[in-house]
């Protein structure tokens, strides 16, 4: 028996190992990783009853790194310990935990819960088996999921990109972006205007790509990061896509 501790911050890697030795003596010892690709690799070859896993960490993050250690120990139960509970990693948690059969016992808790609140996560995953996620976030772990294309285009939407050039991207006809762009909307606003006496008002009041940004950016779908990297890619793609329309016009 074994916990793991994945947490870059030494003061709160600390901090954990203090009360989790304290209050869980019966699974020692305890283990330490300060970065993602350590977490990883300590937790296949220990193989230990619970996973502590920050979200942000360096070399890998903590839900790529899950996505790994659930790859290949689908049974491993993981605790989320962060204070960066953004949607676009509850959206990818979800998604991973969806292609795994039977679903492992998972956490999901802020960091800045009291004490006792998290010693009882740990309890719930590690003892009982129980999913357990933060009061405050179980509305997110209720939304409709995004697809992988309906991720990206909200980072498209917020760079400006224009659907010629999202189907472009994603090599898709302008009627296909057209309507996955439909279905991202009545994903991000549960409570459309569609069919009610305010649709023809909001239509022509509302620019529904800059609401999405907005809705996108409220719940932590995108992230200033994420952004930048994807503005990063863009650029280099959008030079390439430009050389090729100007060489073979008639062709694209």
């Amino acid at each position: 028996m074994a916990i793991l501790i994945a947490e870059d911050n030494v003061a709160q890697r600390r901090y954990l190992r203090e009360i989790l030795e304290r209050e869980f003596a019966s699974h020692m010892p305890i283990l330490e990783a300060g970065d993602g690709e350590a977490t990883v690799a300590l937790a296949l070859a220990h193989k230990p009853s619970l996973c502590v896993m920050d979200i942000q960490m360096p070399k890998l993050s903590g839900v790529k790194a899950a996505r790994a250690i659930w790859r290949n120990l689908p049974s491993a139960r993981i605790i989320f310990w962060t204070q960066f509970p953004h949607e676009i990693y509850i959206n990818e948690i979800r998604k991973i935990l969806k292609t795994i059969k039977p679903t492992p016992a998972y956490g999901f808790i802020d960091k800045n819960n009291p004490e006792t609140r998290f010693l009882r996560f740990v309890a719930a995953v590690l003892e009982d088996g129980a999913d357990m996620i933060d009061p405050a976030f179980k509305d997110s772990f209720k939304r409709p999921l995004l697809t992988e294309f309906e991720a990206e285009a909200l980072y498209y939407l917020a760079l400006g990109l224009s659907n010629w050039a999202i189907a472009r991207k994603c090599s898709l006809s302008l009627r296909g972006v057209e309507s996955r762009l439909a279905t991202l909307y009545e994903k991000l606003f549960i409570s459309s205007p569609v069919g009610t006496v305010n649709e023809t008002y909001d239509k022509l009041a509302y620019n529904v790509r800059t609401r999405a940004f907005f809705e996108a950016l409220r719940r932590g779908l995108i992230n200033n990061d994420e952004l930048e990297k994807a503005a990063s890619d863009l650029e280099g793609w959008i030079d390439r896509d430009r050389r090729r329309f100007i060489e073979k016009p008639k062709e694209l």
